[in-house]
């Protein structure tokens, strides 16, 4: 009992650190915007996946803790499914939103000789109705626990909850494939991208060692950095992903009942969404540059309160 209490202490803390990190991405890109700097496609990208993050966490957070103080939060299965269903979107908005920014970013490097220079025009009047289409297949493919949500609910005609029982059973094969065709392709192309990325930055850095003396360190550039950013984040995706998929693979044997398994499993299932937003901030120059003048301002301002209130009337 107090191993399992420590465990869910240990994931609610993780997913609250994850919150934190989220919000205060979605602070920081919502204050730039405000302050009247222009947010790129990728900035949009990241403010989109960074609220999905939130909602995603935000989910396992009020199930988890309901369910550690004893909170009849989940009354009914049906209950449970729409948690369910929440949680199955934002985790495929997840997938999809990682992919579209490791793409946009692709096409934004890419050289005017590269096949992609022709949609980097494009990209700033289509960022929006993209991350607006990715809700619809994402939000069809988890219909089937809609059904099942309908179905198990109090409905007085037995044969209507079989018929949709039969839509549901007929649906789940469909859906099946359809989640799987999704994250393969996601992850292929977001593979290749990252790839593609690595290539470009080989090429620029042994171009601008010719330019410059062995002696002189040249300057990493804002595309540069950001590119280095987006593949280390799509490398942590990877990673989460993998190691989401190994254990599911556990939990899909004998072992499902095994609690410390079942626990694991949430942790890293968990992880990349908890990490992403401190990888964007720390790898970011513009946030520290933020933060270093939002906190200089606050304590130049404490300062000369503190001189104010101690000097004689």
């Amino acid at each position: 009992m107090a191993i399992d209490v420590a465990q869910g202490v240990c994931l609610l803390s993780k997913t609250g650190v994850g919150i934190l990190g989220n919000s205060l991405l979605i602070t920081y890109y919502l204050t730039s915007f405000l302050l009247g700097s222009k947010l790129k496609p990728t900035d949009q990208t990241i403010i989109h996946m960074a609220l999905v993050h939130t909602v995603m966490l935000l989910t396992r957070w009020i199930v988890t803790a309901a369910g550690m103080l004893g909170l009849q939060l989940v009354r009914n299965d049906a209950e449970c499914k729409l948690f369910a269903y929440l949680y199955r979107i934002t985790w495929a908005l997840s997938i999809c939103t990682t992919f579209l920014l490791s793409v946009v970013q692709a096409i934004t490097i890419s050289p005017s000789t590269s096949f992609l220079f022709q949609l980097k025009v494009q990209i700033p009047n289509a960022i929006h109705p993209v991350l607006a289409i990715l809700w619809i297949p994402n939000s069809l493919i988890s219909t089937n626990l809609l059904l099942q949500m309908f179905a198990s609910s109090n409905t007085p005609n037995k044969n209507t909850n079989r018929f949709l029982m039969t839509i549901d059973t007929l649906l789940q094969g469909l859906i099946l494939t359809f989640m799987v065709l999704r994250d393969i392709l996601s992850l292929g192309l977001m593979s290749c991208c990252s790839g593609y990325m690595v290539l470009l930055l080989h090429r620029c850095r042994h171009h601008v060692q010719h330019l410059h003396s062995p002696t002189q360190a040249p300057e990493t550039s804002p595309e540069r950095r950001a590119t280095q950013t987006i593949v280390l984040l799509v490398s942590c995706f990877v990673f989460f992903y993998c190691g989401d998929f190994i254990f599911s693979m556990f939990l899909g044997t004998s072992m499902r009942n095994n609690v410390v398994l079942f626990n694991a499993n949430m942790f890293v299932a968990c992880g990349y969404a908890t990490i992403s937003p401190f990888v964007l901030l720390t790898c970011d120059r513009r946030v520290i540059k933020f933060l270093t003048d939002f906190l200089g301002n606050r304590t130049l301002k404490s300062s000369q309160t503190t001189v104010l209130s101690a000097s004689p009337l």
